[in-house]
Parts: C-alpha cells; structure tokens; sequence
C-alpha cells in the first residue's frame, strides 16, 4: 500500500499513527527519547513526546488517493513549485538543490 508523509504538531498525533523516520528527543545535549522509524505510536509514546516538549513529527499513513489523483496532485505540486522559482537560475547548483528539495518536500 502507498503512503502519504506529512508532519504534524504534536497536538495533533494521536495512538495508532506511525513514525515515517526516526525520532530522537534531544534535551540538553542529552538523548531523552528514541524512536524507531515505523513504530507505531502508543498513548504512554504519545505522553512521553508532551512531556520532552516535542512540536512536530513525521508521520507515514496510507495514501487512499487513486494513482490518477496522485498524477493530478503531483502535477499540481511541479506547477505551484515553478510559480515559486520563476525567475531563479537553475543552473546555480544551490538553487538547483533547494528546487528539488522544495519539490520532493511538497511532493511527500
């Protein structure tokens, strides 16, 4: 099954969602938390993160769009994203790094 990545404030994660990478609470220097990518969240997980102060996760969940609005929503995606770089050269290797970054984040 296709999934859908996103990140959520943490006022949003609710038991049952999974991790799409892993997570580590930092405090201090000091590794507080760690989670495994694909772990599936638990509501003392999920009391944990509020405790250590996390703001936001990346969460993977099934994507239930056809491939057809997958095609439409990515071409949608490549289109807002050109809007945004019209004008910037491309061929500057930075510029071009952070156009694909841009694109594979909104894609995601």
């Amino acid at each position: 099954m296709r999934t859908h990545l996103r990140y959520i404030p943490i006022d949003e994660v609710v038991p049952g969602m999974v991790l799409a990478n892993h997570t580590n609470i930092v405090t201090g220097g000091v590794l507080r938390m760690s989670l495994p990518q694909g772990h599936a969240l638990t509501q003392d997980n999920v009391h944990q993160l509020n405790s250590h102060h996390a703001e936001f996760l990346f969460i993977a969940e099934p994507d239930t769009r056809s491939d057809e609005q997958v095609a439409l929503d990515t071409a949608a995606v490549a289109h807002r994203v050109m809007e945004i770089f019209e004008g910037a050269d491309l061929s500057q290797p930075h510029v071009a790094g952070l156009f694909d970054q841009v694109l594979s984040y909104r894609n995601a």
